[in-house]
């Protein structure tokens, strides 16, 4: 998740609250503090708050997780909409919103609109933060999984083992995303 940023004391209390639910794997628990959270932001500061951007991210990411991919699309959609307005489209946390909305995308098997979703918030990474940073590293696995799916083996056990360096050099071998690309890596062999 990306960093969290509030006006409001309460407003992080809860997320706060929400992100440990999520962390203890309570998803409904999480789903109805960041809902609830996103719903007194938005009477705070409008439905189209660029505030809102990070709890509909937030909400988005559980979505997913709880399988409710159609939901999670409508409302990552709405974070990255918010975020572009808020940053532009080049800025690294449209970036993320990307990447979540990709990962959505390819679990609806809508592979090409996934792609270029993929593609794009890894130039946007690689742009903005230089080739060897982590989050180019978790863009390049995000890629690296959708073409080995398609049936592009080789070329995504390429970007696969190229994301596996950057984020073991950059992150250590421990690190959740090291050790998730290496898995992948290890499935392949």
């Amino acid at each position: 998740m990306c960093a969290l940023h509030y006006h409001a004391p309460e407003m992080a209390d809860l997320t706060s609250r929400a992100i440990a639910l999520l962390a203890q794997g309570d998803l409904d628990g999480a789903r109805a503090l960041f809902q609830f959270d996103l719903d007194q932001e938005a009477a705070t500061f409008g439905a189209d708050s660029p505030v809102l951007a990070i709890e509909l991210s937030n909400l988005g990411n559980v979505l997913a997780e709880q399988h409710d991919l159609a939901g999670a699309r409508a409302v990552l959609e709405r974070s990255l909409a918010l975020h572009e307005r808020m940053y532009g489209p080049d800025d690294p946390e449209v970036a993320f919103d990307l990447g979540n909305l990709g990962l959505v995308l390819q679990d609806l098997g809508e592979f090409d609109a996934a792609r270029g979703t993929f593609e794009r918030a890894l130039a946007i990474q690689r742009a903005a933060l230089g080739d060897d940073h982590p989050s180019v590293g978790i863009a390049l696995a995000n890629l690296a999984g959708l073409v080995r799916q398609a049936g592009d083996v080789n070329a995504g056990y390429a970007m696969l083992r190229r994301a596996n360096r950057i984020l073991e050099r950059r992150l250590g071998p421990t690190h959740p995303s090291s050790r998730a690309t290496r898995a992948a890596l290890r499935r392949l062999q």
